[in-house]
């Protein structure tokens, strides 16, 4: 199945939302898995395949024989430790889902960067032009493993996620006191991240259309002079639909979700006058930059966007705030596992410390 090699044993490495996409993917395609490996004991089986442990797997049977694909989608899991780990128990081939997603490009149900490596050896060009407009050595080679990680899948060429995401310690330190525009807030946790490791706040506008986390996020910044949106931004003041079902995660969507409403940052904040703004807003990035361009362009805020909801999102986001000519300097941080939570920070050279 893979470079033509064939195993007696095909298994999927994680029982849960990814590796249950994977299992499912398999079956349409006439495969099948004999079963799913897992470190949560409380799993016997998913759909009536077995789970079991990696280790006892290997104890019952021939490791060797047995190709195993990752099943694993997330910021948090290590999976690098992992592939070494069924690696050092003896099994014959470990698949990342990069190389599941190249073996099998078409109708992969996956999101975020995830899509076929030849994506980004196609648009190698713009990579690169991105990685001459990165203002430091670390930026450049983070640029360069992420890269090749989504490109080979080896978990290894990654480096250890960064700390204090949003307001790295090895950036030039955000001017104080911080009028900070926070898009994707979620329960608030970035601020209270950074008023924990001393960042004094002047005000605060917080944007959470997922009412759950919205009624957690206002008691955690009452005692701030902030005002808080239970709505999204974008480019536009429209009502859309939003799939809350990934807490954090959650997103708009076209059709479906929960009605929700989306505003201008524009529009939403005159005279707001932000010295930094985040957005973590699953892939509606770009279409908020433009929804902000006047304050933008008047205020020159700090930025930190993610830059990990859509594979072209790595570079062109970058292309998008370099085409509105202000004085920024581009950082490259990455701040969880499987190159998930990667930021840009636009520095305004003119107003941040040095």
């Amino acid at each position: 199945m893979f470079e033509g090699q064939r195993f007696e044993h095909l298994l999927v490495y994680g029982a849960r939302l990814a590796g249950q996409r994977v299992q499912a993917y398999l079956a349409e395609q006439g495969i099948g898995i004999s079963a799913f490996l897992d470190r949560d004991e409380s799993l016997e089986q998913v759909d009536g395949i077995p789970v079991a442990n990696a280790r006892d797997w290997a104890l019952g049977h021939d490791p060797a024989s047995a190709c195993v694909i990752i099943g694993l989608f997330n910021n948090y899991v290590d999976v690098g430790e992992v592939v070494s780990q069924l690696q050092a128990l003896g099994y014959g081939r470990v698949i990342s889902l990069v190389e599941f997603v190249r073996h099998f490009p078409e109708g992969q149900p996956f999101r975020y960067w995830l899509v076929d490596p030849r994506y980004y050896e196609t648009h190698a060009e713009r990579i690169a032009n991105l990685r001459v407009h990165l203002a430091d050595e670390t930026s450049r080679q983070l640029l360069d493993r992420i890269v090749e990680f989504r490109i080979s899948g080896d978990y290894s060429r990654l480096p250890s996620p960064s700390p204090r995401q949003y307001f790295p310690e090895d950036l030039p330190s955000w001017p104080q006191p911080l009028r900070f525009v926070d898009c994707g807030a979620y329960t608030g946790d970035t601020v209270q991240e950074m008023r924990s490791a001393g960042l004094v706040f002047e005000a605060v506008a917080s944007f959470e259309p997922n009412l759950e986390n919205y009624a957690v996020l206002v008691p955690n910044l009452n005692d701030l002079h902030a005002v808080n949106f239970p709505c999204g931004v974008s480019d536009g003041n429209r009502r859309i639909g939003f799939d809350g079902a990934l807490g954090a995660g959650g997103h708009l969507v076209e059709s479906g979700g929960e009605t929700v409403t989306c505003v201008r940052l524009d529009d939403a904040l005159p005279g707001f006058a932000p010295n930094l703004i985040k957005m973590d807003i699953e892939g509606e990035e770009p279409a908020a930059l433009e929804g902000a361009r006047n304050m933008l362009n008047q205020y020159r805020p700090n930025l930190a966007i993610s830059i990990y909801h859509r594979a072209e999102h790595l570079w062109s986001i970058f292309e998008q705030l370099q085409g509105y000519g202000l004085p920024y300097r581009y950082y490259l941080r990455c701040h969880a596992h499987s190159s998930f939570d990667t930021v840009l920070y636009a520095v305004n050279s003119r107003e941040v410390g040095q």
